[in-house]
């Protein structure tokens, strides 16, 4: 079901109400961020070439200093330490947020509403479908960064040598597993598919046309239980259960094993992943390419993480604070010191910044493919309608957890019944409305 606008703001209401009732928005400035008044402010960040860009813009910028902190990624990481934080009364003044987070963050009263600081910036710069992420109750939570359309990463070598093509639909996907199996002699597999990773699944399933959460009027819907995650579920347990791809734990240390020992051969991924494979398999440079996500029939993708820059809710610098977010997000020189590094690969959600992200990341491991250029095109078929719920934080430990028991067996189905089951009390919990 593809939630209309109205429905969407008027849920999106309730999440204001309820996040601005925590208070904490109206603090004084601390500084003015001039020569006579500088200010220094904190960041946290996880992401790759974010050190980097601190860095630079420390340098060229004299009225406002940026003290960096690297904190974990993940839900059990960063997201936990900012709630304890904003607790304690020592939060940082800007933290980065990936758009499925964001909506729980907001309700749980964390971050700033940064209408004023951010909404007209990000008006400027940032396609609908990425503001849509970072806009709640019709009011601006944070500056989009990049946009992460799923696609599949694969080796060109080993596609070659088992005389396998790159698979444009799903069909195709697994008869080309099947060949990748016997032509190897049970060696290699096609993927190593993480069937515990939770963003890789919402990716597919948005692909295939779910609509996970939505609203009607002004209470939230959850539908993980609906025919296209069901499709999707069905369709990655048969290739486990026949032993066509590998199934580790998502980041594991087996997983990268089985990529650096050549067994196998494609990875599922987003714009971002880019940067990992380099610094993770540098042996294999020149031998990787970027493809299309095979699709069930119609061209279309997922979209996969992609993060913003926030403002806690308790800073008192919030005008120097949004003066950086804003240089993160739009300014060519921050794209140019985060992605030299070499280490991000991300794709910025401002247009006019792709030349300078194509500029600023070696390539050569792709074999001078034109990653950018091909991430772009990606970004037209992330499926519309798609949005994140207010509990999407804890129903991902859910599905995380129960899909992780599910990797073996490829029973992969009772763990979105539990994702229902979780959202839905999770919501009602929050005190927000959930559809009947």
């Amino acid at each position: 079901m593809k939630p209309s606008s109205a429905a969407l703001v008027a849920a999106a209401v309730c999440i204001t109400l309820l996040a601005t009732a925590c208070g904490g928005q109206d603090r004084s400035e601390a500084g003015t961020g001039t020569a006579d008044e500088p200010v220094e402010i904190t960041y946290w960040s996880w992401m790759p070439g974010t050190k980097e860009m601190t860095a630079e813009f420390n340098r060229t910028h004299k009225n406002i200093k940026v003290t960096f902190s690297e904190i974990p990624a993940g839900l059990n990481g960063g997201y936990d330490k900012l709630a304890k934080a904003v607790k304690a009364g020592n939060a940082p003044d800007v933290v980065n947020v990936e758009y499925q987070a964001l909506p729980d963050l907001v309700t749980q009263g964390l971050l700033r509403d940064s209408s004023a600081e951010l909404a007209d910036t990000v008006e400027d710069y940032a396609p609908e479908s990425v503001r849509r992420m970072v806009t709640l109750g019709g009011r601006t939570w944070a500056a989009p960064y990049d946009v992460g359309p799923q696609i599949l990463y694969y080796r060109k070598d080993l596609f070659a040598k088992y005389g396998v093509d790159v698979p444009k639909t799903w069909d195709e996907f697994e008869s080309a597993a099947k060949k990748v199996k016997t032509a190897s002699k049970g060696k290699a597999r096609m993927l190593d598919f993480w069937g515990d990773d939770v963003a890789t699944w919402g990716g597919l399933a948005q692909q295939a046309g779910a609509r996970w959460y939505g609203s009607s009027g002004d209470a939230w819907t959850v539908n993980m239980t609906d025919d296209a995650t069901k499709k999707v579920a069905d369709y990655w347990k048969d290739l486990v259960r026949h032993d066509l791809v590998l199934n580790h734990k998502a980041w594991s240390p087996e997983a990268t094993k089985a990529v650096t020992d050549s067994r196998a051969i494609a990875l599922i991924g987003a714009s971002w992943s880019a940067g990992s494979l380099k610094t993770t398999y540098p042996g294999q440079s020149g031998k990787w390419a970027e493809a299309p996500l095979p699709t069930w029939g119609t061209p279309a993708t997922g979209a996969v993480g992609g993060s913003a820059f926030a403002l806690s809710k308790d800073t008192n610098k919030a005008k120097a604070a949004a003066e950086f977010a804003t240089w993160a997000t739009t300014d060519k020189a921050a794209v140019k010191a985060r992605l030299a590094a070499g280490t991000s690969s991300a794709l910025p959600a401002a247009e006019n910044l792709r030349a300078t992200a194509e500029e600023s990341f070696d390539a050569s491991f792709f074999g001078g493919q034109d990653i950018y250029e091909f991430t772009g095109s990606q970004v037209p078929l992330i499926t519309s309608g798609w949005v994140w719920s207010p509990v999407h934080n804890s129903t991902s430990l859910t599905l995380q957890t129960e899909l992780g028991k599910a990797q073996k067996s490829g029973e992969f189905w009772p763990a979105f019944q539990a994702g229902q089951r979780s959202a839905e009390k999770s919501i009602t919990d929050r005190g927000l409305r959930l559809a009947k």
